[in-house]
């Protein structure tokens, strides 16, 4: 398995994270909001949206590094196919990866079952 994060797997354009705010669909827990969208391509592309009200800018990054890592060693998981904007919703505290990595495979796998649900209606 590759384990990089290669650019490719990154919602770079702002053009691609506005489609992601504006058309896809926002599935919610306890710590995390994502929303998610189809893209049609064969892997799927992550953004990270941290309010600065939230948290100071270490936390902001840390919650980036959290995340990215997340992402990058559940890759299989999340599967092909969508675009990611995760938006935490505390500081991240004391948090470590695997307290974070149950949280946001449950809304990506909520988010897979809701947009497959759309394109079945």
């Amino acid at each position: 398995m590759d384990a990089r994060f290669p650019p490719e797997r990154r919602l770079r354009r702002r053009r691609d994270i506005d489609l992601v705010w504006r058309r896809g669909r926002r599935f919610a827990g306890r710590l995390l909001r994502v929303h998610a969208r189809p893209n049609g391509l064969t892997l799927s592309r992550i953004a990270f949206s941290i309010p600065s009200r939230l948290c100071d800018a270490v936390e902001r990054n840390r919650w980036k590094r959290l995340l990215r890592e997340s992402f990058r060693l559940h890759a299989a998981e999340v599967g092909p196919g969508l675009d990611l904007v995760v938006v935490p919703l505390r500081g991240p505290g004391d948090l470590k990866r695997p307290d974070v990595d149950g949280p946001f495979l449950e809304l990506v796998r909520r988010a897979r079952a809701g947009l497959s649900g759309e394109a079945r209606a």
